[in-house]
């Protein structure tokens, strides 16, 4: 029995050889330097303060909304809207990723807020996308975030031409 047979789609690794232990020697000193200089600890103080500056413009949008009235110049506050939110939705994004407080529950919590009630999408149906992107990165058919949309990334969706449903 050969190992396709028993998982379709498996590829036997290659032995290791010299230079691949140097990358993975190199590779672990990094990380430890890394890991040691503090660089993967959480920054809550950078995100409570992100937090506070965008609810401060956001409020600060809101006003100007009110204030401008029926003007063209609410298409400037429209333009800022989809800049500061967009910045809630990063933060949104590192909470998913559990970077912004130590406890999940507390990072589920904040990111559900801010994509559901200040983002405007939905929180499951963003994670859903994104696991299934983390699972396979850039691999056709498995990354949702590849798949033809309004934008695209693979050549050969690019060049189908205009109405043919890709």
């Amino acid at each position: 029995m050969t190992s396709a047979a028993v998982r379709p789609g498996f590829r036997a690794t290659r032995p290791r050889t010299a230079d691949a232990a140097a990358v993975t020697s190199t590779y672990s000193a990094l990380s430890r330097t890394v890991r040691d200089a503090g660089l993967l600890e959480r920054a809550r103080g950078y995100y409570l303060w992100t937090l506070g500056l965008l609810t401060l413009a956001l409020g600060g949008i809101a006003t100007g909304f009110v204030l401008l009235g029926d003007s063209w110049f609410q298409l400037l506050m429209a333009g800022a809207l989809g800049l500061v939110l967009t910045q809630f939705a990063f933060v949104a994004h590192e909470a998913s990723h559990r970077q912004v407080f130590a406890s999940g529950p507390v990072n589920d919590r904040v990111g559900k807020i801010l994509a559901n009630a200040v983002v405007g999408i939905s929180y499951s149906w963003w994670m859903n996308k994104h696991t299934r992107h983390h699972a396979n990165p850039n691999r056709r058919g498995k990354d949702p975030d590849i798949e033809p949309d309004v934008v695209a990334f693979l050549g050969e969706t690019r060049l189908a031409p205009p109405g043919s449903g890709r």
